[in-house]
């Protein structure tokens, strides 16, 4: 039997010669709908699923039961029953909804946005066990790569040119977690024309503001204790904060440019290195087109809770694109079974519903 959840590898010309030697040897998990190699003729219209920072193909958010499992074997009993499994998104999941007729047969593409440079700490999945890595945000930056023409030029071009797709923007939608909300938001900001449905899930608009944020990341404290956690979350936004400098403002970063005062609050910073991050404040990057997102449905949801912080980013994008009159759906949501992390698990369980959302639009 051919295999309908493939590891397929290509070359992005995009990304070659970067300036962080970042791989242009690339590799996307592709899933097949059921009767994808029976219907020879078929086309079909395809989503892609853009991960959040310290993702890469090693690990995606889709993939098989047997990773759900994973998490089971990892977690003690007490906070496993705390997560709502049934809503964790899987291969095998689609295939029943898709048996039910609750979702169209699609083909679903996880790229790999990763920078491949590892994180400021070294660290390793929780779970995978594999090392951590840096996340592209999926811009074109002078300092990292073009990693916006790698999506729009190498990725949609190999699974045009190698899987039955509808081939046209009206059949293909774009869904991102986090950076990748960030990211998904960006690129149909830029290519309106390659996606027709779009869905931002947390998206990371990471600002000047994060940088007096507390990240607390309630998960890894039961898991850890609350000091090692608070700690391994401090680690995880300095990680961030560390990647945008990298991003945005290699040569005159902001973060080592800081400046507080005895009780911590910021004094000063370099306006220069701020302004740099400020040009990639999804708000700004959308008031500086003339009409953005045209002719794309588009939603955005996060926890109104979220532990980075992004709750009160999204309610900013949200304004600025009732400000510029694009059409929108928004929810800012508060979801109980999400609290031992809601940016995660918020995320996790709005998979789904997000390619619910892009299916009823696809042709």
């Amino acid at each position: 039997m051919l295999p309908r959840y493939l590891i397929d590898g290509f070359h992005a010309a995009s990304l070659e010669n970067n300036p962080v030697g970042s791989p242009a040897e690339r590799f996307a998990h592709i899933y097949l709908p059921p009767r994808y190699y029976e219907e020879r003729d078929a086309r079909y219209p395809v989503i892609y699923l853009l991960h959040g920072h310290g993702g890469n193909w090693r690990k995606v958010t889709v993939s098989n039961s047997s990773d759900i499992d994973k998490l089971a074997g990892f977690l003690p009993p007490e906070l496993l029953g705390r997560i709502d499994t049934a809503r964790l998104p899987s291969y095998t999941r689609l295939d029943d909804l898709i048996a039910l007729a609750e979702l169209r047969p699609f083909i679903l593409v996880q790229p790999d946005g990763s920078l491949h440079l590892p994180k400021i700490d070294n660290s390793k999945d929780l779970i995978s066990g594999e090392p951590a890595t840096k996340g592209s945000f999926y811009l074109n930056s002078p300092f990292t790569g073009n990693f916006e023409e790698y999506i729009i030029n190498d990725v949609i071009g190999y699974v045009d040119s190698h899987y039955r797709t509808s081939a046209e923007g009206s059949g293909r939608a774009v869904i991102g977690e986090s950076m990748g909300g960030y990211g998904a938001l960006s690129l149909s900001l830029h290519h309106p024309d390659q996606f027709v449905a779009v869905a931002a899930l947390s998206p990371a608009n990471f600002t000047v503001g994060h940088l007096s944020w507390k990240l607390r990341i309630p998960i890894l404290e039961e898991l850890l204790g609350a000091k090692a956690g608070a700690d391994a979350s401090d680690l995880w936004l300095n990680d961030i904060l560390d990647t945008l400098d990298l991003v945005c403002s290699r040569d005159t970063p902001l973060v080592p440019s800081v400046r507080r005062d005895a009780s911590g609050k910021i004094t000063s910073y370099d306006p220069g290195a701020a302004a740099a991050w400020a040009k990639y404040d999804m708000n700004n990057m959308i008031d500086s087109v003339a009409l953005p997102f045209e002719g794309v449905s588009l939603l955005i949801n996060c926890d109104k809770s979220d532990d980075f912080g992004l709750g009160g980013e999204a309610e900013r994008i949200h304004q600025t694109l009732l400000r510029k009159d694009v059409k929108h759906e928004f929810d800012l949501y508060s979801d109980p079974a999400a609290v031992l992390s809601p940016h995660m698990f918020g995320i996790a369980y709005n998979i789904i519903p997000a390619i619910q959302f892009c299916s009823l639009i696809i042709s």
